[in-house]
């Protein structure tokens, strides 16, 4: 039987929340897309962390997905920000034995963004 996307969207958002609040904290990577809307959006890293924490089930955009670039799945979420449709994608990467929570990106949508789960 196959894990209803609302859980399996769920556990990852625990699982990646849990590895910046009690492990090793949230790596964004540093892309020219992040840091232009970063700056448009008036944040910084602290702000964009804040959001990721406070991602629910009902952000849930598309995934889990194969990385096409490195070993593992991407999640994708998308929330309005300041008045901005917020793409978010996030991944939880492994060195060895150490788990990190990446966020891939985080910018403004340059579609619309769509929340199967939102109710």
């Amino acid at each position: 039987m196959e894990i209803p996307i609302e859980i399996q969207a769920s556990i990852f958002l625990k699982d990646f929340k849990k590895i910046v609040t009690q492990e090793r904290g949230l790596d964004i990577v540093p892309r020219q897309e992040n840091k232009k809307s970063l700056l448009q959006l008036g944040f910084t890293k602290k702000n964009c962390k804040h959001e990721i924490l406070n991602l629910s089930v009902s952000d849930y955009c598309a995934g889990p997905k194969p990385d096409k670039d490195r070993p593992g799945v991407i999640w994708e979420f998308g929330k309005k920000i300041r008045g901005h449709d917020v793409y978010i994608k996030l991944k939880i990467a492994e060195a060895g034995s150490v788990r990190i929570a990446k966020c891939i990106s985080f910018h403004i949508a340059e579609f619309p963004i769509i929340n199967p789960l939102k109710k």
